[in-house]
């Protein structure tokens, strides 16, 4: 080993909110735990931007309950539209939550959060290591890579790697894990910018169907609007879209708003549904996108991995403690949320999908129908918030008493 860095118990590749949250919880439990990442600087990206009720549960529990509520805004319930005609509206209010509503905050300020709360346990990302390597010595695990420039050579001994480093994982590959799974035919665009008028009430997100393909708007802290929408593979999608392509993108889909401004970042991407075929190796272990990735509807991935996160460093401690079982039941445990992840996201993703007629009509019919029937509404919204997969005792589900920490609106 050429680091000059003491062993650690665990080793976190990757810090996003996955392997920042694992890295966390690992150093409440006491377990010694380093976490490196080959970027130099946190991505500024907004990225994902929804977080849902069982993660903000999840974040209350390492200390940051207050601070996420500051820095995001609510969003009180979920619409569909078919091109500018309302279909449904289904309210978060209701779920056996503290916080029954999702979160509009940016992956850059739940980041930052994070990486604040890791420094407060006396931890820091080492970044600019770039992990190529990961081979069994006896009990340990040596993992190789570069660091800096890319010149020096870098090495750590641990216990357990958890692999946080995203779709293209280089921990999963060399753990020798399949990644199972297929490419949707469309690309995502993606956006954040102002528009006028207000498409949507400030505290709602709105998923509009069309024979163009689904559009979903969400007001976020900044007053900007996150565009997420689908656009067909071969056309003339634009790599960063500018004010003219967004225009007639909203334009053609029906929805009654144009930009106010030039985007504040914007991007063309193609993802699939892929899921691991196995979350472990060993004492290498799989969490967030290194382990799933899905369709954003419904904005699941960053949540899903957060819950992964928390769950898999509690398997940890508890191996570490002598309870043999702890790893296969994360294993267990999260398969089963991300397979129920990708069905869910992918029965969304392509019911919205649907182009021709007569199926919009039938399928506009059954949502509408589907929408007023209380159970199947609350066990929708419930499935989306995550709380049906959340690692988390069903105690700490419990509605507040009383007002709670304050939330802004949206609109504030």
């Amino acid at each position: 080993m050429t680091s000059a860095e003491p062993r650690a118990s665990v080793l976190v590749v990757g810090a996003g909110p996955s392997g920042l949250v694992a890295a966390i919880r690992l150093a409440e439990l006491g377990v010694a735990v380093r976490i490196v990442d080959s970027a130099t600087a946190p991505a500024p990206e907004s990225r994902a931007t929804l977080m849902h009720a069982a993660t903000v549960e999840i974040l209350a529990e390492l200390g940051l309950e207050t601070r996420l509520l500051e820095e995001g805004s609510r969003i009180s319930a979920i619409s569909l539209a078919d091109s500018g005609r309302l279909l449904a509206r289904m309210p978060f209010a209701g779920l056996d939550s503290r916080h029954p509503f999702a979160l509009s905050i940016p992956q850059s300020a739940t980041e930052a959060l994070l990486i604040a709360r890791l420094a407060e346990l006396g931890h820091r990302v080492e970044r600019g290591v770039r992990v190529d390597g990961v081979t069994r010595r006896g009990r340990l695990l040596a993992t190789s890579g570069t660091s800096g420039d890319g010149d020096t050579p870098w090495a750590a001994a641990s216990t357990y790697v958890i692999g946080a480093d995203g779709r293209n994982s280089i921990v999963r590959r060399r753990a020798g894990i399949a990644f199972d799974g297929a490419a949707y035919d469309d690309d995502f665009v993606l956006a954040d910018v102002e528009l006028a008028p207000p498409p949507t009430p400030s505290d709602e997100a709105r998923i509009t169907l069309s024979p163009q393909g689904v559009t979903v708007l969400g007001r976020l802290p900044s007053g900007r609007y996150r565009i997420v929408a689908t656009a067909p593979r071969g056309g003339e999608t634009p790599r960063t879209p500018d004010r003219a392509y967004l225009d007639e993108l909203l334009r053609s889909r029906g929805i009654a708003a144009r930009t106010a401004g030039t985007p504040a970042w914007s991007s063309r991407f193609r993802i699939g549904h892929h899921i691991a075929r196995r979350f472990r190796s060993g004492n290498i272990l799989l969490c967030g996108d290194a382990a799933h990735v899905h369709s954003p509807a419904a904005g699941q991935g960053m949540n899903t991995g957060i819950a992964d996160a928390y769950d898999l460093a509690g398997c940890i401690a508890a191996d570490i403690a002598g309870d043999v079982s702890a790893l296969d039941g994360y294993e267990r445990r999260r398969t089963r949320a991300a397979r129920q992840v990708v069905a869910l996201t992918d029965r969304l993703t392509r019911v919205a999908l649907v182009r021709g007629q007569p199926a919009r009509g039938i399928r506009n019919t059954a949502i509408r129908v589907l929408t007023r029937v209380p159970p199947l509404r609350r066990g929708l919204i419930r499935s989306v918030s995550g709380l049906d997969r959340s690692p988390l005792p069903p105690s700490a589900h419990r509605p507040a008493q009383g007002p709670g920490p304050h939330v802004k609106d949206a609109a504030e």
